[in-house]
């Protein structure tokens, strides 16, 4: 037999050794702060308990004291793990007898020692632990949030907000970018920074999406109607999906079915997406689809890559959203300007629309305007907006930059 051969079996108990503490460990971290309480002082009277009944210190070894000590350690940490190991050093010293039945107290150097013993293997265990412990505790916060977030799209906790898009040329609001928040019942509204990267490492990020665009589209017919009923042209709404809705062969499917059961035209749903989705081979099949639809395109975040200029006559795109960290430097720095403009530049030479996104001053419109922007959106015109805030900005003719509406019933 070879070296290669007779090394498989241990190398097969290794890593399940490593399975088995490592699932050992995330079932004690993932217990409740009373479900461990409750183990540990169990653990302790039981330790008590069976060399009281045994007849006394003499008659067993109390070892069985180890066990609510490391679990302590191991789910607590040092702190905890010192405290279970004093006590484990009381009820196996002064509180057991060395012989029940006579009443003999143990001696006292006896007891100490082994209540040394109790602290230092405790320790020991904490600090063992610990470099395992933020894996672990990652991996069960991401497998809670995974629950929770599949328990709020049952529950329809997920709504979008609404960030109007003004056009610099038009002098009036013409879309708005949908954006998906989380009304949390424990811990309120929530931004996709706080539930995104889990939802992506699942195929939750799918459901999230198809009820982003189920949403967006039934949302954006109702404000057409609105619109035509009044005499006022209908906005366009802009979603944002993750890069693995792009390699989803439904992608298309969906977006086609949303629009036909909502009566929507395509050309009023963009959808945005990043150079990452650029970058996916699988994703062109995807984007060939929903400009065949109809569905504009837009590049979000443009200015911040170094390769989206590559694929620009590659994939059929329609708009450049330029990043907004490139914008809040406009006016501070030269070299984002100079960029600036040789986007809106190339931008205009291919037929494209540009939107600048984080305008927050009046200043940055007139730069914006200067430089050749298409549209602008930002916290100047207003954060993102209920649904029902929208009605009052889409029925304004006119908007004057220099006093922008306010929304009926907007949040301060």
């Amino acid at each position: 037999m070879s070296r290669f051969e007779s090394a498989q079996p241990l190398a097969g108990n290794t890593r399940y050794s490593d399975y088995l503490a490592r699932t050992t460990l995330r079932a004690w971290v993932g217990m409740s702060f009373v479900s461990a309480t409750l183990i540990i002082l169990a653990g302790l009277l039981l330790s008590w308990l069976i060399p009281y009944l045994a007849g006394g210190a003499d008659s067993i070894v109390p070892h069985f004291y180890y066990v609510p000590i490391l679990f302590a350690a191991a789910r607590f940490g040092p702190g905890a793990a010192l405290v279970v190991a004093l006590v484990a050093g009381v009820l196996a010293g002064p509180l057991t007898y060395v012989d029940v039945a006579a009443a003999t107290a143990q001696e006292t150097e006896r007891w100490l020692t082994r209540t040394a013993f109790f602290v230092g293997i405790g320790q020991l265990m904490a600090w063992l632990v610990i470099p395992a412990l933020h894996p672990v505790t990652e991996e069960l916060r991401r497998m809670r949030q995974e629950f929770d977030i599949r328990r709020g799209l049952k529950h329809n906790e997920f709504f979008l907000r609404y960030q109007p898009i003004y056009s610099i040329r038009q002098h009036r609001f013409v879309g708005v970018e949908a954006l998906i928040r989380w009304q949390h019942p424990a811990h309120g509204e929530l931004t996709p920074a706080d539930f995104l990267d889990v939802a992506e490492d699942s195929s939750l990020i799918h459901d999230i999406g198809a009820q982003v665009i189920a949403e967006a589209c039934r949302q954006t017919e109702e404000w057409k109607t609105l619109a035509q009923v009044h005499g006022r042209e209908p906005w366009y709404t802009a979603i944002n999906l993750s890069a693995r809705d792009f390699i989803r062969p439904e992608l298309a499917y969906d977006v086609a079915s949303a629009l036909k059961r909502h009566h929507l035209p395509p050309e009023l749903l963009t959808i945005e997406l990043t150079e990452t989705v650029l970058a996916l081979e699988d994703a062109e099949p995807a984007l060939e689809a929903l400009k065949h639809l109809g569905v504009q395109l837009a590049i979000d975040d443009f200015g911040t890559g170094y390769s989206s200029l590559a694929y620009l006559n590659r994939f059929p795109i329609d708009t450049l959203k330029l990043d907004r960290q490139l914008v809040s430097s406009l006016g501070h720095d030269p070299s984002a300007e100079d960029l600036a403009r040789g986007i809106a530049l190339l931008a205009g030479s291919l037929g494209l629309k540009t939107v600048a996104e984080g305008i927050e001053t009046r200043d940055q419109i007139g730069l914006s305007e200067e430089l050749g922007f298409d549209r602008i959106q930002g916290f100047y015109f207003a954060r993102p907006l209920t649904a029902d805030e929208i009605p009052s900005l889409l029925l304004i003719e006119e908007v004057d930059p220099d006093h922008p509406p306010t929304p009926s019933g907007a949040r301060a």
